[in-house]
């Protein structure tokens, strides 16, 4: 329990692997990477009937589609006093990706990206399937750089976009 919440959790008995190991499925964030031993679950979490944990689940998943874990833990996150954004467990994330025929504006990218600080500075490039089944290869553009890059490419250029709603939403 952390300020007043109690965390909710579904374990499973991982498929395929050296017994005794679990997935943890998390509300706001779903199945986890890390498969745990059922010693180190017991250590951390009470097991439950599902009807006692359903209302605490709820809570977690609702509010974790626009607030981040801090604030929903803790009562408050650092980068919200400081009026920047935390997607820090959130259940749906923006991605800013630079897709197409990018190779003869890659030294402006390549100037933004250098100016990026923080842990989200570092180049990646990542394939994705939308929901419709088209599919894309890009680079992911952190969101602090987007401003300029959106400005840098913008000179000189014929400009398109597309504004992708929830129904096109991807899966990574």
């Amino acid at each position: 329990m952390r300020n007043g919440k109690r965390m909710a959790i579904f374990v499973k008995a991982a498929k395929g692997v050296k017994k005794n190991l679990y997935q943890i499925f998390r509300p706001n964030t779903g199945l986890q990477g890390k498969l745990e031993s059922m010693q180190e679950i017991k250590k951390k979490y009470q097991k439950v009937l599902p009807k006692a944990a359903e209302k605490d689940w709820k809570l977690q998943y609702n509010s974790s589609a626009s607030q981040c874990s801090h604030a929903y833990w803790r009562g408050n996150c650092k980068r919200y006093m400081v009026y920047q954004s935390c997607e820090v467990g959130l259940r749906r994330r923006t991605y800013y990706i630079l897709s197409g025929s990018v190779l003869s504006v890659w030294s402006k990218v390549e100037d933004i990206l250098a100016t990026a600080t923080g842990p989200h500075s570092k180049m990646q490039i990542l394939r994705l399937k939308t929901d419709d089944g088209a599919k894309l290869v890009g680079c992911l553009i952190p969101k602090n750089c987007v401003p300029a890059l959106i400005a840098k490419l913008s000179v000189g250029a014929t400009t398109y976009s597309k504004q992708f709603n929830s129904a096109d939403s991807a899966v990574l």
